[in-house]
């Protein structure tokens, strides 16, 4: 599955699926962002090493099939997550990366300028790396939501802000992931 994200999620990019453009409804488009990747009470008691905060990327593709309505699929990395970090003691890395699947019910406000609501799931690939010791790998699928808003700065470009949160990712099981993110998309 390693080597498999990456390639699904360029080839959801490249080939965007076509929607049935009438007055209603929207070419697909494609889209690259990036932003800050949080997760929820990793470094809670763990002192100043922890590092529960890191940066991130996402790719995606997506088609408004109704006014109101439209599904879009995506590829997400974060980078290394420093859980352990301190003088003497091996390093801890984490990073995460997953394709999600998500419907969005937007709301639009004018003819540029719309709010959305999203629902899906997130099918992710974790690995630690603990620094000497070696690296493991664990998988899982989690249920996805957020809220974002698009504004057209052309018929074809458009500037994004999302915010996501995935509960349950990690090798805990109880670790919930929030990501906070600007992208620019093309409309075709």
């Amino acid at each position: 599955m390693n080597r498999l994200l990456p390639a699904v999620a360029l080839l959801a990019t490249a080939v965007p699926f076509q929607a049935n453009a009438s007055g209603d409804y929207e070419y697909p488009y494609s889209g690259i962002g990036g932003g800050m990747a949080s997760l929820a009470d990793t470094c809670d008691g763990a002192g100043s090493t922890c590092d529960d905060e890191t940066s991130f990327f996402r790719v995606y593709s997506g088609a408004r099939l109704l006014s109101n309505f439209g599904v879009e699929v995506g590829y997400t990395q974060t980078q290394d997550f420093e859980l352990i970090n301190a003088p003497g003691v091996p390093d801890l890395d984490l990073s995460l990366r997953g394709l999600d699947v998500t419907g969005l019910i937007h709301l639009p406000l004018n003819s540029r300028f719309d709010v959305f609501a999203k629902v899906g799931g997130f099918f992710w690939e974790g690995e630690a790396d603990l620094a000497g010791v070696g690296s493991s790998d664990e998988t899982g699928s989690d249920f996805r939501t957020g809220l974002g808003a698009q504004l057209g700065l052309t018929e074809h470009i458009y500037i994004r802000a999302d915010y996501d949160y995935i509960p349950n990712v990690d090798y805990s099981g109880e670790d919930d992931l929030s990501l906070i993110s600007g992208s620019i998309q093309y409309h075709f």
